[in-house]
């Protein structure tokens, strides 16, 4: 009776464990390794290609160049003569008179302008002098532009960098889930071994309670494990700009070798890396700054040609040509020009201060990343030997608990072992790639 019932309750949590599988697979055919969904399995760089096509970073940073580069041609247009045209329509009270005494005639008044005229004229002025004003301008304008642009391949290798990250986290918890599925499997042969020993007599009860619990924990390291992968799965759609749900296939990336010593390394990063060039351009924009302020204290001379038309019935020649030289000189205006140039002077010597700090941030940033894929490169190496001793020691567990020479603990920490030992692998393995990416950012060649 007694044995009928066990046989029921194993029967039940079969039953249990057979659904919670069938869950699982179904899940894992959705989002898993395969994501059966898709017909071409992605590259990282068929991913970055995606990311950048439709991200709203790179659309800013793109209009933020195109603003510059129309800064450039508006001040490059300061050189051009300016061409301008007026109308005034003049009503007065009275007509202006000039009087005047004949000795012989009297006082005699002369109207020489009318009560009401109008007027048309048009005048252009070229810049003959601007005390460097313009020239400082336009460089100041085409220093902003290298600096959008710039500020664009930053915002590439940044986003490239985000995307290459979640798509190893993917690929880390596509791994995760095969490791725990090969975890279940194994416990679940653990127990049907105890079951059978059970059966025979030959072990307690309590062992097949242990073998269960085992089990049951490992099932929920599975439902965690596919739990994270639709999680990375998501934030790898978002971040290519597509529905959460989109099903995808990955092809797995394998590290690539640093060619580069850490000195030239460095020496790439100093001429390539997009911030710091971003931060020179800006010093130089505001060095410029300072020169088109301190210009307007100095004499600005032009040319202007002028033509205007009076509609005077008075005036004998109603058209008048004019050219003159004309010089304006701001002598004093208080101190406001100087204290702006030294503004602006101040301004770029805090960017210049940044640009050292941020160099010296870059070189610690490269070696971090020289040591990361050194150290998970020897992870790897050494995790890769550990698979085969962790697999081989599981073998030689479960036979002889079989052969009731050890006790299921033994099996349970053998198989922990095991299970570690493939975790590190894995982990090593994508470390490694993920240190070698973020080198080659630090490096500004990514």
């Amino acid at each position: 009776m007694k044995r009928g019932a066990s046989s029921q309750v194993d029967a039940m949590k079969n039953t249990r464990h057979l659904k919670g599988f069938l869950y699982c697979a179904l899940t894992m055919i959705f989002f898993g390794a395969g994501l059966a969904g898709a017909a071409t399995p992605e590259t990282l760089e068929t991913a970055w290609e995606e990311a950048l096509s439709g991200n709203l970073g790179i659309q800013a940073a793109l209009e933020e160049q195109l603003a510059a580069k129309a800064q450039v041609k508006g001040a490059r247009a300061q050189r051009i003569p300016n061409f301008a045209l007026a109308a005034k329509h003049l009503k007065l009270d009275s007509p202006p008179t000039i009087t005047t005494n004949f000795a012989l005639g009297g006082p005699l008044s002369v109207t020489y302008w009318d009560e009401e005229s109008t007027y048309y004229g048009a005048s252009t002025t070229l810049p003959l002098y601007t005390g460097g004003r313009i020239s400082a301008d336009i460089a100041a304008a085409e220093a902003q532009q290298s600096a959008a642009t710039a500020n664009t391949s930053q915002t590439i290798s940044a986003i490239k960098l985000t995307v290459a990250a979640a798509y190893i986290e993917v690929l880390r918890a596509q791994s995760s889930v095969k490791v725990a599925q090969g975890h279940v499997k194994s416990l679940a042969s653990h127990r049907n071994d105890v079951n059978n020993l059970l059966r025979q007599g030959l072990v307690a009860r309590n062992q097949l309670l242990m073998a269960d619990v085992s089990l049951a924990g490992a099932r929920q390291a599975r439902l965690q494990a596919q739990h994270q992968l639709e999680l990375a799965g998501m934030e790898y759609n978002r971040l290519l700009n597509r529905p959460l749900d989109t099903t995808f296939e990955l092809m797995p990336i394998q590290p690539q070798p640093v060619t580069q010593s850490l000195s030239e390394l460095d020496s790439q990063a100093l001429d390539r890396r997009a911030d710091l060039k971003t931060l020179t351009y800006r010093a130089t924009v505001l060095e410029k700054n300072a020169q088109v302020a301190r210009a307007a204290s100095k004499p600005q001379v032009g040319l202007t040609g002028t033509y205007l038309h009076h509609d005077n019935r008075i005036l004998n020649d109603n058209d008048i040509l004019a050219a003159h030289v004309t010089m304006a000189w701001q002598v004093f205006d208080g101190g406001i020009t100087g204290q702006r140039g030294r503004q602006f002077q101040h301004q770029a010597a805090a960017v210049k201060a940044r640009q050292e700090e941020l160099k010296a941030l870059i070189s610690q940033q490269i070696r971090a990343a020289w040591l990361a894929v050194d150290t998970a490169r020897e992870r790897q190496r050494l995790a890769g030997l550990n698979i085969e001793q962790a697999e081989e020691n599981l073998r030689t567990a479960k036979n002889r608990y079989r052969s009731g020479l050890i006790t299921s603990t033994e099996v349970f920490e053998a198989e922990r072992l095991r299970i570690q030992a493939h975790h590190d692998l894995d982990n090593a393995l994508h470390d490694s790639v993920l240190a070698t990416l973020q080198l080659k950012h630090a490096a500004g060649i990514l």
